[in-house]
């Protein structure tokens, strides 16, 4: 979140909720790369090193450090900035920032294209394993029109803004480990039973068959697996604690994809002779090597590795899409491409002009150039944005010293004069296989570099000073007070919830609590947090404001915020942690959904929050409230609820009826004695009380039938609650859902 903050005189703050732990970071990271890359890249490298292939992946590692210690620092002082293409624009003149968004843009739309390639691929062998697929029919036409298919499916995914959640990546990747691990031992297995055709001893005996030119070549092609920690580091924004996890996420990722790369190089060494890849009749082909050595080495193996590749590809392509528009979504933002690019969508808050450009580009590529130059036009785009990051990493050393590292590389300059020097041999040493995706990288900077110089985008990145900060989310500042030991915080949605601050207003003054009113704007995961203007942001500040104002009632003041997420329920979750909140008080529609208590968000509010909750149904509410149910059980926290129901009556001098129900004799007398402990808290307090214990046959319509006439039920949870299937217990839940009067709940869990 930019640092900059604009005051609009009203106590209301505009926060950015961060949604990402460490896990699903590295899962972002760790997706594109277990997904097709793996399964398609692998057989490649064999062709084009043979056996050099593990040496090429080592090689690849030590050269990746140098730009991810690059990395690592820039993400540690410019954690918010959301990856290669502001670095670069911060820290080299005119016009190297332009291009590396152009380049970062187009890298991330052609290896899209790659994934979605490798879908078409894993339907196909699933289909050919169960020979559905004539011997002359042509299976490259298959592929394609299911990439493309996949494509548009995911464009119009992103174009409506449907979410995907850190938990299901998660998942899916750890399927993908798992299937990519069930590989792996079964082709160990088969080697050492001395089935496979390959030599593993190769590996070590004849490690440069095809000379010290072909291990640069495969060290370029296959520098793609290292494309997801840019995708990384434009999590910033959305990580948690960005200034540690964003650097260990980068880490680990490079760790995890390489060791995963050369055992699955290993194996494929051993059960395929790596001279019968190759194009021709009786060859193997590139993309195709992983399969058949699966298909060699374990029953349904190419079963499996289509599933991988079709699961992988739902972990990629999301993200790489979703990165691809996020770079000229950002573009557009800062002017350097046409505004549009920069507009979310009206209803939606998506960058929909963004993403169908991207798409458009994604799927031409997908039809024009065979996989091997996409997987080649991919590593050229990235190897040259990543030797301006590395550019990068030491000018902003000596432009920008004010700003705090948290990570520092050693030995500088000379890692990143390293790393420039690598990256540079590996993107030359492509020219020697691979001219075709050249030219078109080398077309795409030309057409960029036209754009920058006849569009406009030069005249705009020479307007914008070092030290001015990305625009994004205007911030509105708060006077701070002295913290208070008890706080409270009010989600709201609707001015209808007026009921609701009051409530909290008045619990607040006795509590000598602190206040915060807060709503949340929810966009997808495709838009940034930072996306936001006051234009976006100024109903929900008008909407706090306006509530703030129902705790005058009780003198109390409160702070206001509108916090962005990508998630309602964690940001409201991630609040009561770091803000220490002891009540959270949640209004209810009084509907639900099918198969839920509350309602999605609520369900997960009341049962994951480490805090008291109130759930306050307020339709029908009266202004004044004189006649209130306490539904009384020993068994429930039903002395906390007769504390706020005593809070109502002194308020309004209204009477309090304490209710209970037994289907027994013998438990009417327990119930007589909890409910004479109720009515002596009334009697402490001055309330006008009755109490009501009766026997009856069904305790739940006992409570509906006594509650008409009532203005207000208050009922406490049961232990229940504690089990996933219930919110309060499971006969509050059902009167809760039943009872047509308002109603107010009370979960105990204050430490």
């Amino acid at each position: 979140m930019g640092s900059g903050s604009e005051d609009t005189g009203d106590c209301v703050e505009v926060k950015l909720k961060r949604d990402l732990g460490l896990l699903e970071v590295i899962m972002i990271g760790l997706g594109p790369t277990l997904g097709s890359t793996i399964f398609l890249l692998v057989g490649f490298g064999l062709e084009i090193a043979g056996p050099g292939l593990v040496l090429v992946l080592i090689l690849n590692f030590i050269v990746i450090i140098f730009t991810a210690t690059a990395y690592a620092e820039l993400s540690s002082a410019f954690p918010d900035t959301g990856g290669g293409y502001l670095w670069v624009k911060e820290g080299l003149p005119a016009p190297f920032g332009f291009l590396a968004g152009w380049m970062s843009w187009f890298g991330h739309c052609i290896v899209t294209s790659f994934y979605v390639i490798g879908f078409g691929k894993g339907i196909l062998w699933i289909l050919e394993a169960n020979n559905q697929i004539p011997e002359d029919f042509n299976g490259d036409l298959i592929v394609k029109a299911l990439a493309v298919c996949v494509c548009v499916v995911f464009i119009i995914i992103n174009y409506r803004g449907t979410k995907e959640t850190g938990r299901s990546g998660i998942i899916i990747t750890i399927i993908l480990l798992s299937i990519i691990i069930t590989f792996i031992v079964a082709a160990a297995v088969f080697i050492a039973q001395g089935s496979g055709d390959g030599n593993v001893g190769a590996i070590i005996s004849d490690p440069m068959p095809n000379g010290l030119s072909s291990i640069f070549v495969a060290m370029g092609f296959t520098f793609i697996i290292y494309e997801g920690f840019e995708i990384i580091s434009q999590c910033g924004e959305e990580c948690k604690d960005p200034l540690k996890n964003v650097p260990r996420a980068t880490w680990l990722c490079i760790i995890i994809s390489t060791f995963i790369f050369i055992l699955v190089a290993i194996v494929c060494m051993g059960v395929v002779d790596w001279n019968t890849i190759g194009v021709g009749t009786d060859l193997i082909r590139g993309e195709d090597v992983v399969a058949e050595a699966a298909g060699l080495a374990l029953p349904g193996g190419v079963i499996l590795i289509g599933a991988g590749v079709i699961l992988g590809t739902l972990a990629a392509v999301n993200s790489t899409l979703f990165s691809s528009s996020r770079v000229s979504f950002a573009m557009g933002r800062d002017k350097t491409l046409p505004k549009s690019f920069g507009k979310l969508h009206d209803k939606r808050h998506t960058p929909h002009v963004a993403i169908i450009v991207s798409g458009v580009i994604i799927i031409t590529m997908t039809l024009l150039l065979p996989i091997a130059e996409i997987a080649a036009s991919t590593s050229i785009m990235f190897l040259l944005l990543f030797l301006f990051v590395n550019l990068s990493v030491m000018t902003l050393r000596y432009k920008r010293p004010d700003i705090k590292r948290h990570y520092l590389m050693p030995l500088f300059p000379l890692i990143p004069l390293v790393g420039i020097f690598s990256l540079l041999i590996l993107a030359a040493a492509l020219w020697e296989e691979y001219q075709v995706a050249w030219f078109i990288a080398l077309l795409w900077i030309l057409i960029g570099l036209i754009t920058y110089y006849f569009y406009g985008g030069k005249k705009t990145i020479e307007t914008i000073e070092p030290e001015e900060e990305p625009k994004g989310i205007i911030k509105t500042i708060i006077e701070k007070r002295e913290e208070k030991d008890y706080k409270i915080l009010v989600p709201v949605a609707r001015e209808d919830q007026k009921a609701l601050v009051e409530f909290a207003a008045l619990v607040a003054r006795v509590e000598d609590a602190e206040l915060q009113v807060s709503t949340v704007i929810e966009l997808p995961s495709t838009v940034p947090l930072d996306s936001l203007g006051y234009r976006e942001t100024s109903p929900h500040i008008k909407l706090v404001e306006k509530l703030k104002k129902a705790s005058n009632r009780e003198l109390v003041k409160s702070d206001g915020s509108v916090l962005v997420s990508h998630s309602a329920s964690t940001s409201i979750l991630d609040t009561v942690k770091e803000e220490k909140i002891n009540l959270l008080v949640l209004g209810w529609k009084g509907r639900t959904t099918e198969g839920r208590l509350f309602g999605v968000t609520l369900d997960k509010l009341i049962q994951n929050a480490d805090c008291d909750v109130v759930v306050f149904k307020t339709a029908g509410l009266k202004k004044e409230i004189k006649k209130i149910l306490v539904v009384s059980t020993p068994e429930w926290h039903v002395t906390y609820a007769t504390g706020y129901a005593v809070l109502f009556a002194k308020r309004d001098e209204a009477g309090i009826t304490i209710f209970s129900a037994s289907t027994s004799k013998e438990a009417v007398a327990e119930e007589e004695k909890y409910a004479e402990r109720l009515a002596e808290i009334c009697r402490t307090h001055d309330i006008p009380h009755e109490k009501k214990v009766v026997q009856t046959s069904s305790i739940e319509q006992a409570i509906l039938d006594e509650a008409e006439g009532y203005d207000l039920v208050v009922m406490g949870a049961s232990d229940e609650w504690k089990q996933k299937h219930h919110a309060f217990g499971h006969l509050q839940d059902r009167v809760a859902r039943a009872v047509k009067t308002p109603i107010l709940m009370v979960r105990k869990v204050r430490k």
